[in-house]
């Protein structure tokens, strides 16, 4: 399945299931988007549908330096 087109910031809603490990699924998510270089900046819980809404900023990070 391919992922829609975002600019750079993308929200990533993660869909748990409440009978697992809620935490290694959370985990799991953060895992492969710090791998693409990826930057949490923020969550949402989904209120009463038991899920979690990540915001990431898939920009890379620069920290105020310049290259050159």
């Amino acid at each position: 399945m391919t992922e829609p087109r975002h600019g750079r910031f993308y929200a990533q809603e993660l869909v748990l299931d409440l009978n697992a490990n809620v935490r290694e699924q959370i985990q799991e998510a953060l895992d492969a988007n710090e791998a693409q270089d990826w930057h949490l900046v923020g969550v949402w819980s989904v209120p009463g549908e038991g899920g979690v809404m990540l915001f990431w900023d898939t920009a890379r990070a620069g920290f105020g330096r310049t290259t050159g």
